[in-house]
């Protein structure tokens, strides 16, 4: 997962150590997951703090995702990276029945 820390840094410089930390983690895991659970001890348990902690924390990690856990420029990045493996996928499939029928030609 790409991370833009000019970006990153300038929507988060009011984060505490802790909220950074917490931050982190759910990304990371919505990124590698595709979403984030809406059950606050599941996302407790991802951001790695007890359920105490994590509802003192959660109104100000909340504010940088939509609709629940929607996080518009994770969403914006699997959506390039999705888009990206598939031009891939396609190149490498194509060049895959060039070679077989460069094969093909040579053999007859």
């Amino acid at each position: 997962m790409p991370i833009y820390w000019g970006d990153y840094r300038g929507d988060t410089g009011h984060l505490s150590t802790v909220q950074h930390g917490a931050y982190l983690l759910l990304i990371g895991h919505y990124w590698a997951h595709g979403s984030l659970p809406d059950d606050d001890q599941q996302l407790a348990n991802i951001a790695r703090l007890s359920l105490e902690d994590w509802l003192i924390h959660r109104p100000i990690i909340h504010a940088f995702f939509y609709d629940g856990w929607k996080h518009k420029r994770i969403e914006r990045e699997l959506k390039r990276h999705t888009e990206v493996y598939a031009k891939r996928l396609a190149a490498s499939e194509k060049g895959v029945m060039v070679r077989a029928m460069n094969r093909y030609r040579n053999r007859n």
